[in-house]
Protein backbone atom coordinates (compact mmCIF):
# COMPACT_ATOMS: atom_id res chain seq x y z
CA UNK A 1 0.00 0.00 0.00
CA UNK A 2 0.89 3.46 -0.92
CA UNK A 3 1.75 5.35 2.56
CA UNK A 4 3.08 9.03 2.51
CA UNK A 5 3.59 12.09 4.83
CA UNK A 6 2.82 15.20 5.99
CA UNK A 7 5.36 16.22 8.31
CA UNK A 8 5.11 20.39 8.92
CA UNK A 9 7.24 21.81 11.98
CA UNK A 10 5.25 23.86 14.23
CA UNK A 11 7.46 27.13 14.13
CA UNK A 12 5.38 29.66 12.25
CA UNK A 13 1.66 29.19 10.37
CA UNK A 14 1.23 26.98 7.75
CA UNK A 15 2.82 28.88 4.34
CA UNK A 16 1.53 28.25 1.08
CA UNK A 17 3.97 26.13 -0.01
CA UNK A 18 4.05 23.78 2.99
CA UNK A 19 0.21 23.60 2.13
CA UNK A 20 1.36 22.41 -1.57
CA UNK A 21 3.31 19.81 -0.26
CA UNK A 22 0.42 18.64 2.42
CA UNK A 23 -1.87 19.03 -0.98
CA UNK A 24 0.15 17.19 -3.35
CA UNK A 25 0.75 14.32 -0.92
CA UNK A 26 -2.69 14.23 -0.10
CA UNK A 27 -3.61 13.87 -3.82
CA UNK A 28 -1.02 11.19 -4.45
CA UNK A 29 -2.20 8.97 -1.55
CA UNK A 30 -6.24 9.50 -2.75
CA UNK A 31 -5.28 8.82 -6.10
CA UNK A 32 -3.53 5.84 -5.17
CA UNK A 33 -6.24 4.17 -2.52
CA UNK A 34 -3.25 4.75 0.13
CA UNK A 35 -2.72 6.54 3.37
CA UNK A 36 -1.48 9.54 4.88
CA UNK A 37 0.51 10.29 7.85
CA UNK A 38 0.32 13.77 9.43
CA UNK A 39 3.57 14.04 11.48
CA UNK A 40 4.74 16.99 13.79
CA UNK A 41 8.61 17.76 13.73
CA UNK A 42 8.76 19.38 16.68
CA UNK A 43 12.23 18.82 17.79
CA UNK A 44 13.52 22.21 17.15
CA UNK A 45 12.57 22.89 20.83
CA UNK A 46 13.02 26.84 21.30
CA UNK A 47 11.14 27.51 18.30
CA UNK A 48 8.38 25.35 18.15
CA UNK A 49 5.13 25.84 19.90
CA UNK A 50 1.49 23.81 20.27
CA UNK A 51 -0.13 26.92 18.93
CA UNK A 52 1.28 26.87 16.13
CA UNK A 53 0.77 23.25 15.73
CA UNK A 54 -2.96 24.19 16.16
CA UNK A 55 -3.05 26.60 13.43
CA UNK A 56 -1.22 24.79 11.07
CA UNK A 57 -4.24 21.76 12.18
CA UNK A 58 -6.72 24.32 11.86
CA UNK A 59 -5.54 25.31 7.93
CA UNK A 60 -5.24 21.75 6.98
CA UNK A 61 -9.02 20.93 7.78
CA UNK A 62 -9.62 24.23 6.39
CA UNK A 63 -8.15 23.33 2.90
CA UNK A 64 -10.00 19.73 3.10
CA UNK A 65 -6.93 17.99 3.56
CA UNK A 66 -7.96 15.11 5.94
CA UNK A 67 -5.11 12.46 7.15
CA UNK A 68 -5.14 8.39 8.30
CA UNK A 69 -2.70 8.81 10.97
CA UNK A 70 -1.28 11.08 13.95
CA UNK A 71 -0.63 13.83 14.45
CA UNK A 72 2.77 11.97 15.40
CA UNK A 73 4.96 14.04 17.40
CA UNK A 74 8.84 13.30 17.36
CA UNK A 75 9.06 15.38 20.73
CA UNK A 76 7.26 11.79 21.99
CA UNK A 77 10.04 9.70 20.01
CA UNK A 78 13.18 10.81 21.59
CA UNK A 79 13.70 7.20 23.22
CA UNK A 80 13.02 5.84 19.80
CA UNK A 81 15.45 7.89 17.90
CA UNK A 82 18.11 7.45 20.89
CA UNK A 83 17.27 3.63 20.70
CA UNK A 84 18.37 3.70 16.82
CA UNK A 85 21.59 5.81 17.62
CA UNK A 86 22.60 3.45 19.61
CA UNK A 87 22.54 0.75 17.15
CA UNK A 88 24.41 2.07 14.78
CA UNK A 89 26.89 3.36 17.37
CA UNK A 90 27.02 -0.26 18.66
CA UNK A 91 27.70 -1.59 15.11
CA UNK A 92 30.06 1.02 13.98
CA UNK A 93 28.33 2.85 11.63
CA UNK A 94 28.59 6.35 13.68
CA UNK A 95 30.71 7.51 16.58
CA UNK A 96 30.59 10.22 19.30
CA UNK A 97 32.47 13.84 17.83
CA UNK A 98 33.78 15.48 21.57
CA UNK A 99 34.79 18.64 19.04
CA UNK A 100 34.19 21.86 20.65
CA UNK A 101 31.64 24.50 18.80
CA UNK A 102 34.47 27.08 18.78
CA UNK A 103 37.03 24.52 16.82
CA UNK A 104 34.37 23.70 14.27
CA UNK A 105 33.71 27.77 13.54
CA UNK A 106 37.46 27.63 12.90
CA UNK A 107 37.57 24.85 10.65
CA UNK A 108 34.75 26.37 9.06
CA UNK A 109 36.32 29.48 8.29
CA UNK A 110 39.57 27.73 7.42
CA UNK A 111 37.07 26.24 4.05
CA UNK A 112 35.78 29.45 3.42
CA UNK A 113 38.77 31.31 3.26
CA UNK A 114 39.96 28.61 0.53
CA UNK A 115 36.66 29.20 -1.71
CA UNK A 116 36.02 25.31 -0.38
CA UNK A 117 32.04 24.22 0.55
CA UNK A 118 32.57 23.64 4.76
CA UNK A 119 32.17 19.67 5.97
CA UNK A 120 33.13 18.18 8.63
CA UNK A 121 36.89 16.48 9.21
CA UNK A 122 36.21 13.54 10.82
CA UNK A 123 38.86 14.08 13.51
CA UNK A 124 36.98 12.42 16.08
CA UNK A 125 36.60 9.41 13.70
CA UNK A 126 39.88 8.35 14.39
CA UNK A 127 39.89 8.47 18.26
CA UNK A 128 40.53 4.76 19.93
CA UNK A 129 38.02 3.01 22.36
CA UNK A 130 39.95 4.41 25.84
CA UNK A 131 40.14 8.28 23.94
CA UNK A 132 36.47 8.07 23.72
CA UNK A 133 36.08 6.52 26.96
CA UNK A 134 37.92 9.00 28.92
CA UNK A 135 36.24 11.83 27.47
CA UNK A 136 33.08 10.66 28.39
CA UNK A 137 34.74 10.07 31.85
CA UNK A 138 35.92 13.67 31.98
CA UNK A 139 32.37 14.98 30.81
CA UNK A 140 32.95 16.69 27.78
CA UNK A 141 29.93 16.99 25.58
CA UNK A 142 29.42 15.25 22.55
CA UNK A 143 27.44 14.71 19.51
CA UNK A 144 27.01 11.14 17.65
CA UNK A 145 27.93 11.61 14.04
CA UNK A 146 27.36 9.47 10.98
CA UNK A 147 30.45 7.55 9.30
CA UNK A 148 28.88 8.86 5.79
CA UNK A 149 29.48 6.20 3.23
CA UNK A 150 32.30 6.38 0.86
CA UNK A 151 29.98 6.02 -2.12
CA UNK A 152 28.23 7.65 -5.29
CA UNK A 153 24.41 8.31 -4.31
CA UNK A 154 21.88 7.71 -7.04
CA UNK A 155 18.01 7.28 -7.11
CA UNK A 156 15.48 7.68 -9.27
CA UNK A 157 13.32 10.88 -8.79
CA UNK A 158 9.63 10.44 -9.05
CA UNK A 159 9.12 13.88 -10.36
CA UNK A 160 11.96 14.81 -12.18
CA UNK A 161 11.88 11.86 -14.40
CA UNK A 162 15.23 10.40 -14.46
CA UNK A 163 18.00 9.57 -11.60
CA UNK A 164 19.76 11.91 -9.66
CA UNK A 165 22.93 10.95 -8.47
CA UNK A 166 25.46 12.42 -5.65
CA UNK A 167 29.22 11.69 -6.38
CA UNK A 168 31.74 9.97 -3.47
CA UNK A 169 32.26 12.29 -0.69
CA UNK A 170 29.53 14.33 -0.97
CA UNK A 171 28.13 14.04 2.15
CA UNK A 172 30.18 14.59 5.26
CA UNK A 173 30.03 13.07 8.72
CA UNK A 174 26.76 14.73 9.44
CA UNK A 175 25.13 14.92 13.04
CA UNK A 176 22.57 12.00 14.20
CA UNK A 177 21.96 13.02 17.73
CA UNK A 178 22.76 16.64 19.23
CA UNK A 179 24.25 17.90 22.42
CA UNK A 180 21.40 17.08 25.22
CA UNK A 181 20.66 13.74 22.88
CA UNK A 182 17.92 15.49 20.65
CA UNK A 183 18.31 14.28 17.29
CA UNK A 184 18.64 16.14 14.01
CA UNK A 185 16.48 16.59 11.02
CA UNK A 186 17.73 14.24 9.31
CA UNK A 187 18.39 11.67 11.81
CA UNK A 188 14.61 11.63 12.72
CA UNK A 189 13.29 12.11 9.92
CA UNK A 190 14.48 8.76 8.47
CA UNK A 191 13.80 7.06 11.68
CA UNK A 192 10.45 7.92 11.48
CA UNK A 193 10.04 7.14 7.86
CA UNK A 194 11.68 3.26 8.25
CA UNK A 195 9.00 2.88 11.43
CA UNK A 196 5.76 4.40 9.33
CA UNK A 197 6.53 2.37 6.61
CA UNK A 198 6.25 5.73 3.94
CA UNK A 199 6.75 4.14 0.44
CA UNK A 200 7.11 7.93 -1.03
CA UNK A 201 8.56 11.09 -0.13
CA UNK A 202 6.99 14.11 -2.13
CA UNK A 203 8.74 17.15 -0.86
CA UNK A 204 9.69 20.50 -2.61
CA UNK A 205 13.38 20.46 -4.28
CA UNK A 206 14.59 22.77 -1.39
CA UNK A 207 15.20 19.44 0.27
CA UNK A 208 17.08 17.10 -2.75
CA UNK A 209 20.09 17.88 -0.38
CA UNK A 210 18.90 15.78 2.28
CA UNK A 211 17.89 12.86 0.19
CA UNK A 212 21.52 11.30 0.21
CA UNK A 213 21.90 11.60 4.29
CA UNK A 214 18.90 9.78 4.42
CA UNK A 215 19.48 7.07 2.12
CA UNK A 216 22.62 6.11 3.29
CA UNK A 217 20.93 5.94 6.73
CA UNK A 218 17.97 3.86 5.18
CA UNK A 219 21.34 1.26 3.88
CA UNK A 220 23.21 1.76 7.37
CA UNK A 221 20.11 0.06 9.15
CA UNK A 222 19.59 -2.64 6.04
CA UNK A 223 16.51 -1.20 4.47
CA UNK A 224 15.34 -0.32 1.04
CA UNK A 225 14.56 3.38 0.95
CA UNK A 226 11.33 4.98 0.08
CA UNK A 227 10.75 6.38 -3.55
CA UNK A 228 11.47 10.09 -3.46
CA UNK A 229 9.81 12.89 -5.59
CA UNK A 230 10.88 16.48 -5.36
CA UNK A 231 8.86 19.34 -7.10
CA UNK A 232 9.23 22.45 -8.42
CA UNK A 233 8.75 25.48 -5.48
CA UNK A 234 6.58 28.47 -5.58
CA UNK A 235 8.42 31.38 -6.77
CA UNK A 236 7.35 35.16 -7.25
CA UNK A 237 8.43 37.56 -9.63
CA UNK A 238 11.89 37.35 -8.59
CA UNK A 239 12.04 34.14 -9.32
CA UNK A 240 12.99 33.59 -5.68
CA UNK A 241 11.10 31.03 -3.09
CA UNK A 242 8.03 32.55 -1.93
CA UNK A 243 8.60 34.64 1.55
CA UNK A 244 7.53 37.30 3.31
CA UNK A 245 8.84 39.96 1.17
CA UNK A 246 6.23 38.89 -1.51
CA UNK A 247 3.32 39.48 0.67
CA UNK A 248 0.74 37.37 1.40
CA UNK A 249 2.06 33.56 1.80
CA UNK A 250 -0.05 32.40 4.97
CA UNK A 251 -2.62 30.49 4.34
CA UNK A 252 -4.40 32.34 7.23
CA UNK A 253 -3.78 35.40 4.90
CA UNK A 254 -5.89 33.67 2.32
CA UNK A 255 -8.24 32.79 4.54
CA UNK A 256 -8.40 36.38 6.16
CA UNK A 257 -8.70 38.16 2.65
CA UNK A 258 -11.33 36.15 1.63
CA UNK A 259 -10.30 33.24 -0.64
CA UNK A 260 -12.40 30.01 -0.47
CA UNK A 261 -10.84 26.99 0.27
CA UNK A 262 -12.19 25.25 -3.16
CA UNK A 263 -10.35 27.46 -5.09
CA UNK A 264 -7.01 28.08 -3.28
CA UNK A 265 -6.84 24.11 -3.56
CA UNK A 266 -7.50 24.04 -6.60
CA UNK A 267 -4.98 26.45 -7.47
CA UNK A 268 -2.24 24.72 -5.87
CA UNK A 269 -3.63 21.44 -7.21
CA UNK A 270 -3.05 22.69 -10.96
CA UNK A 271 -0.41 25.07 -10.76
CA UNK A 272 2.93 23.54 -12.15
CA UNK A 273 1.39 20.81 -13.50
CA UNK A 274 0.18 20.00 -17.30
CA UNK A 275 -4.14 19.59 -16.97
CA UNK A 276 -6.87 19.49 -19.43
CA UNK A 277 -8.95 21.96 -17.70
CA UNK A 278 -8.58 24.46 -14.80
CA UNK A 279 -11.36 24.28 -12.52
CA UNK A 280 -11.73 20.68 -11.07
CA UNK A 281 -13.01 19.80 -7.44
CA UNK A 282 -11.35 17.58 -5.19
CA UNK A 283 -11.97 13.89 -6.10
CA UNK A 284 -10.88 15.66 -10.11
CA UNK A 285 -7.83 16.80 -8.67
CA UNK A 286 -7.25 13.53 -7.25
CA UNK A 287 -8.23 11.35 -10.18
CA UNK A 288 -6.38 12.76 -12.72
CA UNK A 289 -3.17 13.14 -10.42
CA UNK A 290 0.05 12.27 -11.34
CA UNK A 291 3.79 12.68 -10.35
CA UNK A 292 4.96 12.38 -13.97
CA UNK A 293 2.32 15.60 -14.92
CA UNK A 294 4.07 17.92 -13.16
CA UNK A 295 7.30 20.38 -14.42
CA UNK A 296 10.23 20.52 -13.37
CA UNK A 297 10.58 24.17 -13.40
CA UNK A 298 9.70 26.42 -10.56
CA UNK A 299 6.49 27.84 -10.94
CA UNK A 300 4.80 31.51 -10.20
CA UNK A 301 2.65 31.78 -7.81
CA UNK A 302 0.43 34.11 -9.75
CA UNK A 303 -1.78 36.40 -7.39
CA UNK A 304 -4.19 37.41 -9.86
CA UNK A 305 -4.82 33.62 -11.23
CA UNK A 306 -6.09 32.84 -7.71
CA UNK A 307 -8.19 35.61 -7.65
CA UNK A 308 -9.41 34.45 -10.73
CA UNK A 309 -10.44 30.76 -9.53
CA UNK A 310 -11.54 32.58 -6.15
CA UNK A 311 -14.18 34.98 -8.24
CA UNK A 312 -15.21 31.51 -10.59
CA UNK A 313 -15.92 29.42 -7.29
CA UNK A 314 -17.93 32.66 -5.49
CA UNK A 315 -19.83 32.54 -8.50
CA UNK A 316 -20.63 29.07 -8.93
CA UNK A 317 -20.69 27.44 -5.75
CA UNK A 318 -24.73 27.44 -3.78
CA UNK A 319 -25.47 30.71 -2.50
CA UNK A 320 -26.32 28.77 1.07
CA UNK A 321 -22.31 28.09 0.86
CA UNK A 322 -21.67 31.80 0.37
CA UNK A 323 -24.05 33.44 3.20
CA UNK A 324 -22.28 30.64 5.09
CA UNK A 325 -18.75 31.48 4.24
CA UNK A 326 -19.94 35.62 4.81
CA UNK A 327 -21.99 34.65 7.90
CA UNK A 328 -24.79 35.89 6.90
CA UNK A 329 -28.86 35.56 7.18
CA UNK A 330 -31.11 34.12 4.69
CA UNK A 331 -32.34 37.86 3.58
CA UNK A 332 -29.20 38.77 1.87
CA UNK A 333 -29.80 36.22 -0.92
CA UNK A 334 -30.49 39.36 -3.04
CA UNK A 335 -27.38 41.67 -2.31
CA UNK A 336 -25.17 38.71 -2.54
CA UNK A 337 -26.68 37.38 -5.55
CA UNK A 338 -25.97 40.28 -7.34
CA UNK A 339 -22.70 41.44 -6.08
CA UNK A 340 -21.43 37.53 -6.26
CA UNK A 341 -20.64 38.30 -10.31
CA UNK A 342 -18.79 41.24 -9.47
CA UNK A 343 -16.24 40.33 -6.60
CA UNK A 344 -13.30 38.52 -6.68
CA UNK A 345 -13.31 37.55 -2.32
CA UNK A 346 -15.27 37.35 0.74
CA UNK A 347 -13.68 40.55 1.89
CA UNK A 348 -14.21 42.54 -1.52
CA UNK A 349 -17.57 40.94 -1.05
CA UNK A 350 -18.40 42.21 2.53
CA UNK A 351 -16.35 45.72 1.78
CA UNK A 352 -19.25 45.83 -1.32
CA UNK A 353 -22.23 44.97 1.33
CA UNK A 354 -21.15 48.61 3.05
CA UNK A 355 -23.19 49.72 -0.23
CA UNK A 356 -26.43 49.00 1.43
CA UNK A 357 -26.37 49.76 5.13
CA UNK A 358 -23.19 52.44 5.95
CA UNK A 359 -23.62 55.77 4.29
CA UNK A 360 -20.64 57.39 3.87
CA UNK A 361 -18.60 57.70 0.47
CA UNK A 362 -15.38 56.28 0.14
CA UNK A 363 -12.22 58.75 0.25
CA UNK A 364 -11.48 57.83 -3.79
CA UNK A 365 -15.44 58.35 -4.23
CA UNK A 366 -14.87 62.14 -2.38
CA UNK A 367 -11.63 62.88 -4.21
CA UNK A 368 -13.74 62.15 -7.48
CA UNK A 369 -16.29 64.75 -6.70
CA UNK A 370 -14.28 67.52 -5.17
CA UNK A 371 -12.54 67.15 -8.74
CA UNK A 372 -15.48 66.98 -10.69
CA UNK A 373 -17.87 69.22 -8.55
CA UNK A 374 -21.40 68.28 -9.42
CA UNK A 375 -23.54 71.37 -9.36
CA UNK A 376 -25.94 71.60 -6.68
CA UNK A 377 -28.77 71.96 -8.77
CA UNK A 378 -27.23 68.48 -10.04
CA UNK A 379 -27.44 67.31 -6.80
CA UNK A 380 -30.34 69.01 -5.54
CA UNK A 381 -32.79 67.15 -8.22
CA UNK A 382 -31.28 63.89 -7.61
CA UNK A 383 -31.85 64.23 -4.29
CA UNK A 384 -35.96 65.76 -5.19
CA UNK A 385 -35.96 62.58 -7.32
CA UNK A 386 -35.66 60.30 -4.40
CA UNK A 387 -37.98 61.95 -1.66
CA UNK A 388 -41.32 60.75 -3.39
CA UNK A 389 -42.86 57.95 -1.61
CA UNK A 390 -42.39 55.39 -4.61
CA UNK A 391 -38.56 55.45 -5.56
CA UNK A 392 -38.08 56.17 -9.18
CA UNK A 393 -36.76 53.53 -11.53
CA UNK A 394 -33.27 54.14 -12.46
CA UNK A 395 -33.90 54.96 -16.55
CA UNK A 396 -36.12 57.68 -14.98
CA UNK A 397 -33.63 59.16 -12.90
CA UNK A 398 -31.18 58.98 -15.83
CA UNK A 399 -34.22 60.77 -17.91
CA UNK A 400 -34.76 63.38 -15.01
CA UNK A 401 -31.19 64.50 -14.39
CA UNK A 402 -29.67 64.41 -18.09
CA UNK A 403 -30.78 67.87 -18.82
CA UNK A 404 -29.59 69.10 -16.22
CA UNK A 405 -25.44 68.89 -16.23
CA UNK A 406 -22.80 69.78 -18.37
CA UNK A 407 -20.70 67.14 -17.79
CA UNK A 408 -19.68 64.13 -19.82
CA UNK A 409 -21.33 61.03 -19.82
CA UNK A 410 -18.42 59.50 -18.30
CA UNK A 411 -18.37 61.94 -15.31
CA UNK A 412 -22.54 61.95 -15.42
CA UNK A 413 -22.67 58.13 -14.63
CA UNK A 414 -19.45 58.42 -12.22
CA UNK A 415 -20.94 60.84 -10.13
CA UNK A 416 -24.36 59.36 -9.95
CA UNK A 417 -22.24 55.61 -9.01
CA UNK A 418 -20.78 57.76 -6.31
CA UNK A 419 -23.54 59.53 -4.42
CA UNK A 420 -25.68 56.12 -4.74
CA UNK A 421 -23.43 53.41 -3.98
CA UNK A 422 -20.66 55.56 -1.88
CA UNK A 423 -18.26 54.28 -4.25
CA UNK A 424 -16.18 54.49 -7.61
CA UNK A 425 -16.88 50.30 -8.67
CA UNK A 426 -19.31 48.11 -8.59
CA UNK A 427 -21.91 45.71 -10.06
CA UNK A 428 -23.76 47.86 -12.90
CA UNK A 429 -25.82 50.57 -11.36
CA UNK A 430 -28.82 49.71 -13.00
CA UNK A 431 -29.30 46.77 -11.14
CA UNK A 432 -27.63 47.77 -7.78
CA UNK A 433 -30.11 50.61 -7.56
CA UNK A 434 -33.23 49.05 -6.83
CA UNK A 435 -31.37 47.54 -3.69
CA UNK A 436 -30.20 50.03 -1.71
CA UNK A 437 -32.29 51.24 0.63
CA UNK A 438 -33.52 54.80 0.42
CA UNK A 439 -32.64 56.46 3.77
CA UNK A 440 -29.43 55.30 2.61
CA UNK A 441 -28.91 56.83 -0.29
CA UNK A 442 -30.68 60.21 1.03
CA UNK A 443 -28.03 59.97 4.08
CA UNK A 444 -25.35 59.73 1.34
CA UNK A 445 -26.22 62.82 -0.67
CA UNK A 446 -26.39 64.74 2.73
CA UNK A 447 -23.30 63.80 4.29
CA UNK A 448 -21.42 65.12 0.85
CA UNK A 449 -23.34 67.98 0.99
CA UNK A 450 -22.34 68.62 4.50
CA UNK A 451 -19.30 67.91 3.46
CA UNK A 452 -18.59 70.05 0.70
CA UNK A 453 -20.18 72.84 2.14
CA UNK A 454 -17.80 72.92 5.28
CA UNK A 455 -14.83 72.59 2.79
CA UNK A 456 -16.43 75.54 0.80
CA UNK A 457 -17.05 77.48 3.71
CA UNK A 458 -13.10 76.60 5.18
CA UNK A 459 -11.25 78.30 1.78
CA UNK A 460 -13.17 81.71 2.38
Amino acid sequence: MVKVRFAPSPTGHLHIGNAKVALLNYLFAKNQQGKLVLRIEDTDLERSDTSYEASILDDLKWLGITWDEGPVRQTERFEIYRSYAKILLDKGAAYKCFCSQDELERAREASLKKGEAPRYSGACRKLSEKEVFDLEESGKPYVVRFKSLHKVIRFVDEIYHGEVGFPLNHVDDFILMKQGSTPSYNFAVTIDDMLMDITHVIRGTDHLSNTPKQIMLFEAFGKTPPRYGHHSLLVGEDKKPLSKRHGVTRIKDFREMGILPEALRNYLGTIGRSVNKEIMDIDELAGTFSLTSHSRADSFFDMEKLRWFNKEYMKNIPLENLLKELDLPPQYRDRVTLLRENTATLTEMREYLDIFDKPAISEEGTLYLDRIAPSENFIASLRSLLTHNDVPSFEHIIDALGGKTVLKKKDFFMVLRILLTGRKSGPPLKEIFQLIPKDIIMKRIDGYLTTASESHASRQ
